[in-house]
C-alpha cells in the first residue's frame, strides 16, 4: 500500500518530468542520449529497458507517464528505437486537468451541501459553472433578505438591519435590497443612505423615477431642501411624466432656501422638459421680487396646455394674493383638467382665504359622506395641519370612529396623518386614542408616537420637526403641511459638485 502511495507522487512529477525531458531531447535531436532508456542495452525497439520505471514500485505503472513500454518475453521494454523517443503532453494534461477538475468538483460538492445545510437555497450549477459564481451571491443575499424580513417583523428590528446590511453585502447589485438598506438608514445614517440612492440612480438607469422618488421622500422628511432642489430641477428634465410632481418639489425646496438659482437655471433651459414650466417659472419669480401686480396680471392670464401642477399653482398663488372669487372661477372653468384631490384642496383654501366657513363645512361633509377612505383622510389632514379647525377636526374623528378603517399597512399613513392633525391642533385626547390604536396593532413605537407628541406639546428644545418626521411614513401633502408649518434652521446640504 505504501509502495503504490509512493508511486502515486512518482506519477505526480513524473508526467512533468519525463515529459519536459523527452521534450528537450527531441528538441537536440542526436546530441543528447535518450533521456529514459537503460544506455547499456541496444537503443533498438523491444530490446532496450526503460531506465525511468526502475525507481518505482510497480514498474508498469510508468505506462501512465509513457505507454510506449510495453510487456515482452523479456520484461517491460521500450517499444521504439531510441531515436524515436517522444513526450506525451496531452497524457499529462488530461491527469493533471482531472486530478484538478475532481478536486473543483468535490470542492463545489462541499460547499454546495454545507450552503443547503445552512439553508441558502443555491443550485449546484450556481457553484460549478463559472458563469454563474454571480449567482451565489445573489442567493446570498436574497436567504439575508428573508431572514432580515422575519426580523424586522417579528420586532427585532436591530437583527433585522444587521441581516439586511449582510444582505446588501453579498449583493449590492439587488435593487429590492439596496432601496431597502436606503430607506432604513435614512433616519439614523443619512449619509450612508444618500450615498447607496446615488448608487442606485447610476446603477440601475431603468429604476431611476422609483429611486428618485424614494430618495426625495426621504430628503424631503430630513428637511435637506438643498438636495431636494437640485434633485427636482434635474428629475423635471429627466422624468417628464412626473414633471408636475417634481416641480411642486422643486418650488417648496426654493422657498426654504431662499434660493432662486435651481428656478433661473431651468428657465433658461432648452430642454425640451423645461418649456412647458416657464409661465410658472416666471411668475414665482415675480412674486419672489415683490411685483405682485405683474404675478396677478401673468396669474390672469390663459396659460394653454400647461402642465397640471402649473394650473394648481395658478390658482393657489391667485388664493395667496387675496383673489379667492376669481381663483374659484378659474378652479371650475378647468373641469377634469386637475384631479378630484387638486380640486378639493384648492376650494378647502379658498374657503379659508374667503372665511365661507358654511361652504367649507359643507364641503368637508360632502368629502366625509362616503365611506371614509385614507386618500380623504390625507386631504383633510393635511388641510388641517395648513389650517387648523376643531369643528372639521371634530367631523373628521367622528367619521373615523364610526367607520373603524381597518389599520393595515396601506392605511398607516393614514392613521398618522390624522395623528399628527390632532397634536396641531393640541387635541391630545384625539391624539392619544389614535396612538393607541396604532401601537396596539403592533405598527408604532410609544417612544416615536411620544417624541412626536413632545413636540406639538411644546415640551422639547427640538425646533425641527425634520428631525422626527423620517420616523413616520407620512403621505407626501402631510409632510409638506409639517414642514411648512414648523420650518426650523433650514439645512441646504445639497448634491455633490460634478
Amino acid at each position: 500500500m505504501t509502495g503504490r502511495f509512493a508511486d502515486f507522487f512518482r506519477l505526480a512529477g513524473g508526467l512533468l518530468y519525463w515529459n519536459t525531458r523527452k521534450s528537450w531531447f527531441r528538441l537536440r535531436r542526436g546530441r543528447l542520449p535518450c533521456p529514459c532508456q537503460v544506455p547499456s542495452d541496444s537503443g533498438r525497439a523491444f530490446e532496450t529497458g526503460c531506465e525511468a520505471s526502475l525507481t518505482w514500485n510497480h514498474q508498469a505503472g510508468f505506462r501512465r507517464v509513457c505507454p510506449l513500454l510495453v510487456e515482452t518475453k523479456k520484461g517491460l521494454r521500450c517499444s521504439v528505437n531510441a531515436a524515436d523517443v517522444r513526450p506525451f503532453w496531452g497524457r499529462a494534461f488530461g491527469y493533471y486537468g482531472g486530478t484538478l477538475l475532481s478536486l473543483y468538483l468535490a470542492a463545489a460538492l462541499a460547499i454546495f451541501i454545507f450552503l443547503r445545510v445552512v439553508g441558502y437555497p443555491i443550485s449546484i450549477v450556481h457553484l460549478v459553472w463559472p458563469g454563474k459564481w454571480h449567482r451565489v451571491g445573489e442567493v446570498r443575499g436574497w436567504f439575508f433578505m428573508d431572514r432580515s424580513n422575519r426580523a424586522f417583523a417579528a420586532g427585532r428590528p436591530a437583527e433585522g438591519m444587521l441581516y439586511l446590511s449582510n444582505a446588501y453585502e453579498f449583493d449590492p447589485g439587488n435593487y429590492t435590497v439596496a432601496s431597502t438598506l436606503a430607506q432604513k438608514l435614512q433616519l439614523t445614517f443619512p449619509q450612508r443612505s444618500d450615498n447607496i440612492y446615488r448608487r442606485l440612480l447610476h446603477d440601475h438607469p431603468d429604476q431611476s423615477a422609483l429611486t428618485a422618488q424614494a430618495w426625495f421622500r426621504a430628503l424631503l422628511a430630513r428637511g435637506d431642501f438643498g438636495t431636494v432642489q437640485q434633485l427636482a430641477r434635474v428629475e423635471i428634465i429627466d422624468d417628464p411624466s412626473h414633471a408636475s410632481v417634481w416641480m411642486r418639489a422643486l418650488l417648496f425646496a426654493t422657498r426654504q432656501t431662499g434660493s432662486e438659482k435651481p428656478l433661473l437655471e431651468l428657465l433658461a433651459s432648452h430642454a425640451p422638459g423645461a418649456a412647458p414650466w416657464r409661465s410658472l417659472l416666471e411668475t414665482e419669480l415675480l412674486l419672489r421680487s415683490g411685483r405682485n401686480a405683474e404675478a396677478r396680471a401673468a396669474l390672469n392670464r390663459s396659460w394653454k396646455d400647461a402642465p397640471p401642477y402649473s394650473l394648481f399653482f395658478q390658482v393657489s398663488e391667485l388664493i395667496n394674493l387675496g383673489d379667492g372669487i376669481d381663483a374659484t372661477d378659474r378652479l371650475q372653468s378647468y373641469g377634469s383638467r386637475l384631479d378630484d384631490t387638486a380640486r378639493a384642496t384648492l376650494l378647502l383654501d379658498a374657503y379659508v382665504a374667503l372665511d365661507a366657513s358654511q361652504s367649507r363645512q359643507q364641503l368637508v361633509a360632502a368629502l366625509l359622506d362616503p365611506p371614509l377612505n385614507a386618500p380623504t383622510i390625507h386631504l383633510l389632514a393635511a388641510h388641517l395641519i395648513h389650517h387648523p379647525s376643531d369643528a372639521i377636526l371634530d367631523q373628521l374623528f367622528a367619521k373615523f370612529t364610526h367607520d373603524q378603517l381597518l389599520l393595515a399597512d396601506d392605511t398607516l399613513q393614514a392613521y398618522l396623518a390624522l395623528y399628527c392633525a390632532a397634536g396641531v391642533a393640541g387635541d391630545w385626547e384625539k391624539m392619544h386614542a389614535i396612538g393607541t390604536l396604532i401601537r396596539q396593532r403592533g405598527h408604532g413605537s410609544t417612544l416615536t408616537l411620544g417624541a412626536f407628541e413632545a413636540f406639538f406639546r411644546g415640551e422639547t428644545t427640538q425646533t425641527r420637526i425634520a428631525t422626527l418626521l423620517p420616523a413616520l411614513p407620512l403621505p407626501l401633502e402631510v409632510y409638506y403641511a409639517l414642514l411648512e408649518r414648523y420650518p426650523g434652521p433650514v439645512l441646504a446640504i445639497g448634491l455633490p459638485k460634478k
